[in-house]
């Protein structure tokens, strides 16, 4: 069985040899002595850090699209073949250059002028070249596009399918920031490796067999050694001072956390009237990023200035010998100018090879968030082969469940209960208690360290994630919007509804007498995370958005917390016939909300004190006795025949 050769492999993996020496050879004398600044920060692992980064990216730049595929050939292709006419421009520059000096220096007595070699130097050097390079740098684009947002778009993939706890744990601007940059300087780097690295060491090859072809084995030898010195003596400067990259890109993203964090709270800033404040904080972390100290500056400086004076005392080694050799042989003075050319263009050649090094540095730094995600396992996610999740009743059951947030301190602890299906149940207790973070776990946001949840008999663990969200509407306690119109945020929670199932949700909600005083009614956009909707706007959208879903499951969490009394009045008396057939789990601090349910459970501590209905709470001078009377509310013992009084 033959093997498939990808050569989408075989370049970059083969480049991997020239920044190995690098790190090989300096990150291991950099990761030495860490300074204090950088003592908190784990040691980069050199070459092994940058082949582990390196073999993640590498199948990302081979797409699955056929169509995409063959575009990308396509382009490449192209890029091929002007890598090899510069290629053979390049090698034929220092020949042409021999023929004119050769034919102007002659001892004939009746010369003619090169016109034929110096039309075609100058067609190679500046039309040939500069027509290649056109070209191949306009489907080099394309193709960078291609593979672009093929990185990208797997990121986001990735980072879609990441569990809450590593999300809520990161700075969202930075880590999207880092997501849609990584495309672009993933695939210039592996472009860079591919269009520039190969081409550069063709040329390296063809400059040293033009040596050895028009002088000899000694001067090709000494062209080498002087190259070998040029790259040793700039590999050794990089040695002696640890790049300044990842401190600056450090600084870079404090300045972007601080400028996305104040603008998204601007509002803030203008409460606390902080504008100033945050004026010299900008300004502070610009002035840090943009005043690297004289370390810094030694150190970005240091490797050129070394570079430059062992190029100019190899240039005129080389440029002696050379004419040592035409004094004593019958070389001529258009070998010099060959000899001469090739010089300049082969440190220049060894300037772009030895680049490689910085630009690695660059990769590793640029790529560390992103080559994370691609890491990343969800902690919550569907188990091989899960089947869907199947809606019976809706009964929901608790079992002995624990969760922590930290591993450390739990905010849950033991609790068991079980919610009838298509009754309504409320969870009761004072802030940080742990209520809201229960319907987290029932979204299945974080799985349980304890215990299990389970609806109908099934174990959420066990069952397709995307099927449970899909019978579950929820109300959170902090609403999120998109900074889109009202209608498409109120359509994200059923993507086939018509604008008059909206329009009866938003009426049930008691929000669409003020979206029509809008300026563009539903059309209006919300702005970044609702502005330009009140707090009670804002939960009268998402108790639209829960009806329109139509889910058999259905939590609320502080649901009407920003109402006032007549429209929370009027959103509950609507709501209670929408509950029929419906579990209902209801987190509240106002009791008087679910007085009517049909079980209360108090909370304390990430635990069950107490459950029954009303009256028995009430009956048992508790827990839940104690709240009721904080909130000063009124309760008259039922009749008989009934549960509750006229008052609820």
């Amino acid at each position: 069985m033959s093997t498939f050769i990808n050569p989408y492999y075989v370049l970059p993996s083969s480049l991997l040899l020239i920044p190995a020496v690098y790190f090989l050879l300096v990150q291991p004398k950099k990761n030495a002595k860490p300074s204090a600044a950088s003592s908190t920060e784990p040691p980069s692992r050199g070459w092994r850090d940058f082949y582990a980064k390196f073999q993640i990216f590498l199948p990302l730049l081979v797409p699955k699209d056929p169509v995409i595929k063959k575009r990308l050939i396509f382009n490449h292709s192209i890029v091929g073949v002007c890598i090899l006419v510069a290629r053979v421009v390049r090698a034929a520059k220092p020949i042409l250059m021999r023929q004119i000096v050769d034919t102007l220096s002659s001892s004939n007595p009746t010369p003619c002028l090169p016109w034929v070699e110096v039309a075609l130097y100058a067609l190679c050097r500046n039309i040939i070249s500069h027509i290649s390079l056109s070209v191949s740098n306009s489907y080099r684009k394309q193709a960078k596009i291609d593979i672009s947002d093929l990185v990208t778009s797997t990121l986001y993939d990735k980072l879609l399918d990441q569990s809450a706890d590593y999300l809520e744990n990161k700075q969202t601007g930075s880590l999207y920031k880092a997501v849609r940059m990584s495309g672009d300087h993933t695939v210039e780097y592996f472009q860079y490796l591919v269009v520039y690295q190969v081409p550069t060491i063709l040329d390296v090859f063809l400059a040293l067999a033009t040596c050895w072809a028009t002088f000899d084995t000694n001067m090709a030898a000494g062209m080498v050694v002087s190259m070998t010195l040029y790259a040793v003596v700039f590999i050794l400067a990089l040695k002696w001072g640890k790049s300044p990259n990842k401190r600056m890109a450090k600084l870079g993203k404090n300045v972007d956390h601080i400028g996305y964090d104040t603008i998204l709270n601007w509002q803030t800033v203008a409460y606390f009237n902080r504008a100033a404040h945050e004026r010299s904080r900008f300004a502070s972390a610009l002035k840090k990023k943009a005043a690297p100290t004289a370390e810094d500056i030694q150190l970005l400086n240091y490797p050129y200035t070394v570079r430059a004076f062992v190029e100019a005392i190899m240039a005129a080694t080389v440029s002696l010998l050379a004419c040592y050799q035409i004094q004593h042989s019958d070389k001529s003075a258009g070998d010099f100018a060959m000899l001469f050319e090739i010089c300049s263009d082969i440190f220049s050649t060894l300037d772009r090879l030895l680049d490689i090094f910085p630009r690695a540095d660059r990769f590793l730094s640029r790529s560390t968030i992103s080559s994370e995600i691609l890491k990343l396992q969800p902690t919550v996610q569907d188990k091989p082969g899960a089947p869907d999740f199947t809606f019976r009743d809706g009964t929901i059951e608790f079992n002995h469940v624990t969760f922590s947030y930290d591993g450390e301190r739990n905010i849950v602890n033991n609790v068991s209960f079980t919610a009838p299906g298509g009754k309504t149940v409320a969870i009761i207790g004072e802030s940080g208690g742990g209520k809201s973070t229960l319907l987290k776990l029932l979204c299945r946001l974080y799985d349980p360290t304890a215990g299990s949840i389970r609806i109908d008999g099934q174990d959420l663990r066990n069952v397709r994630l995307g099927s449970l969200r899909d019978h579950v509407s929820i109300v959170p306690q902090s609403v999120g919007v998109f900074n889109v119109t009202v209608l498409e945020n109120l359509r994200y929670a059923n993507l086939t509804a018509t604008k008059e199932q909206i329009e009866d949700a938003c009426r049930a909600a008691a929000l669409h007498t003020h979206i029509m005083s809008l300026p563009k009614g539903y059309d209006e956009p919300v702005g970044e995370k609702g502005i330009k909707l009140s707090g009670g706007e804002l939960q009268r959208l998402a108790i639209a958005r829960a009806l329109l879903r139509e889910a058999p499951i259905v939590l609320f969490d502080e649901a009407t917390s920003n109402l006032d009394a007549e429209t929370e009045g009027r959103v509950q008396d609507y709501l209670k016939k929408w509950y029929s057939g419906r579990t209902v789990i209801i987190v509240a601090h106002r009791l008087a909300t679910v007085a009517d349910a049909d079980l209360i459970i108090s909370f304390r501590d990430g635990q069950m004190v107490e459950s029954g209905r009303l009256d028995e709470l009430l009956a048992r001078r508790g827990y839940f006795w104690n709240l009721w009377n904080k909130q000063r509310l009124d309760w008259e013992p039922p009749a008989e025949e009934k549960i509750y009084g006229d008052d609820f």
